[in-house]
């Protein structure tokens, strides 16, 4: 049985956002150095500066272009990422208990991600304040029960709560759960205020998984998953194949700020 390294974030829990997704990013051990690797060679490529992270895509280029980079380059890898995609509003246990509400989708979550791989799974999450100091030690507990009653081998090994500046994982797993969940976002709201930048890498990830939004819930596959919850609001607005575009161009300094002057 093979292991595993599973780095998870989330975005949207802010009271304005009328979503929230988490994204698990997994990486087969023996793979994490070549991972590791590569992530830091698109980070230096990009002229970004400090820790890699959705929140500042705002205003250049290579900001875009990291994104891009990161996306064909994990869908191409051995990894495999699975996101939860959450609407608010039909979610009832939301409106009783914003917390448990939120650890009750990473828990299910997890297990999603985890069934498939018949492996030993060892998960880092972002650091994150909860009311329960042993929160990570919980979710290991639930999600293993979870699993004990599937047909699978794998076993969450621990959860642990890192610094994400320490792993290019919980980092790499930061833009791509914030992509989603922005675009999940702009189809509640499509005057959402945000950053061109955001804008304009939101449409080419999507470009590169084969759409033309970063909105959809996906068909079961081997890429990379998202999952619209709760149950009423799968297939809205549509499920769809991922179909991989590699073709999908970066961004030139040029035309990004032909873009932005186009706008002002």
């Amino acid at each position: 049985m093979q292991d595993v390294l599973s780095f998870a974030d989330e975005s949207g829990i802010s009271k304005s956002s009328p979503c929230y997704t988490i994204g698990i990013l997994n990486i087969p051990a023996n793979y994490i150095d070549e991972f590791n690797f590569h992530v830091e060679e698109i980070y230096k490529s990009s002229g970004v500066q400090g820790e890699i992270k959705w929140e500042k895509v705002r205003k250049s280029a290579g900001q875009i272009n990291l994104c891009l980079d990161l996306l064909r380059f994990i869908i191409q890898s051995p990894c495999t990422f699975h996101a939860i995609a959450v609407s608010k509003a039909p979610y009832k246990k939301w409106h009783k208990n914003e917390e448990e509400a939120f650890f009750t989708t990473y828990n299910q979550l997890l297990n999603q991600s985890s069934k498939g791989l018949n492996a030993n799974c060892k998960v880092y999450i972002d650091q994150k304040s909860t009311k329960y100091s042993k929160q990570d030690e919980v979710m290991q507990i639930i999600t293993n029960h979870m699993l004990a009653k599937l047909p699978t081998s794998s076993k969450i090994q621990h959860v642990k709560m890192e610094n994400s500046k320490l792993h290019w994982g919980l980092q790499a797993v930061d833009i791509i759960t914030g992509a989603i969940n922005t675009g999940y976002l702009l189809y509640f709201n499509p005057n959402a205020q945000m950053q061109i930048a955001k804008k304009i890498a939101i449409k080419r990830m999507a470009g590169i998984l084969g759409w033309d939004q970063l909105v959809y819930d996906t068909r079961p596959n081997n890429i990379l998953n998202i999952w619209h919850f709760p149950r009423e609001t799968r297939a809205i607005p549509a499920t769809k194949a991922v179909t991989p575009n590699l073709s999908v161009p970066n961004i030139s300094r040029e035309k990004y700020d032909q873009i932005i002057k186009s706008v002002k």
